[in-house]
């Protein structure tokens, strides 16, 4: 069966877990989300996969956007696989009510534990409050490498299950906190900074999953229509952008991901 795995991926994470599924699956091809917004999606297979990290107790707003996007009248079989660094929370049961609302549905998903580079100051709230979260969620999830093996027996066989979620925060309330932070997203470029290092290069531009980053006089602008992924700062060639309150990318990606993965336009 012919499989089309779409991601979202800011540090390579997602990137390199569709690729390892491809290569499980065979004759199956990776695409990434950013590059099909703003249309309707009709994939050119039967099965369909969504993998994508977890902000803030659900999916990134690009990632809901994309799964309302998607034509089901071609997929026989859709999986999602969402990495978080703790709960998972109703992430993908929200999921799964997306595409049913489009006629579709989600026929399994699964949640892996993610290896997480973006928190470079410990000591701040934002960090804080994500360990204080950990702490609380129960057994974090099973690594990629743990878990693929099982994943991928499940979908290469199409099997149907449940969507996984969380311990500590169970559908309704995870999908209340997911609403308020998710409402602060689109302005949190606001926080965002542009060193004198910056040589006006573009890559911002180009790695940005929701094209919001334009070049004014040669220095980043954002159009405050982000997710807050810092894929502008984690792909900065100069280092060049950092972001206030703790969550800035501390300049890591997934090792085997290069930057020409990255690039969207």
């Amino acid at each position: 069966m012919k499989t089309v795995i779409y991601y979202y991926t800011a540090t390579g994470n997602s990137l390199a877990l569709a690729r390892e599924l491809a290569r499980g699956l065979g004759d199956a091809s990776v695409v990434p989300m950013g590059k099909a917004r703003g249309a309707a999606v009709k994939p050119a297979a039967e099965r369909v996969g969504l993998v994508f990290p977890i902000y803030a107790w659900g999916a990134p707003r690009t990632v809901e956007e994309f799964a309302a996007s998607l034509d089901p009248s071609g997929i026989s079989y859709a999986f999602a696989i969402a990495s978080c660094g703790g709960t998972a929370a109703g992430t993908l049961p929200r999921l799964r009510r997306i595409l049913r609302s489009k006629g579709g549905e989600l026929h399994a998903g699964f949640v892996v534990r993610s290896p997480g580079y973006l928190v470079s100051d410990p000591e701040s709230k934002a960090a804080k409050l994500i360990e204080l979260v950990r702490r609380h969620s129960g057994p974090l999830p099973g690594t990629e490498a743990e878990r693929l093996p099982g994943i991928l027996a499940a979908v290469a066989a199409c099997r149907s299950s449940k969507p996984e979620r969380g311990a500590f925060l169970g559908t309704a309330l995870g999908d209340f906190f997911h609403g308020m932070a998710a409402k602060q997203f689109p302005a949190m470029d606001s926080g965002y900074e542009v060193s004198s290092a910056c040589t006006g290069c573009g890559t911002c531009v180009r790695v940005c999953p929701r094209a919001n980053v334009a070049l004014a006089e040669g220095r980043p602008a954002w159009r405050h229509d982000c997710d807050n992924c810092g894929a502008c700062a984690t792909w900065c060639p100069s280092r060049a952008i950092s972001q206030a309150g703790g969550l800035a990318p501390t300049g890591k990606h997934r090792a085997e991901v290069r930057l020409e993965d990255m690039l969207l336009r």
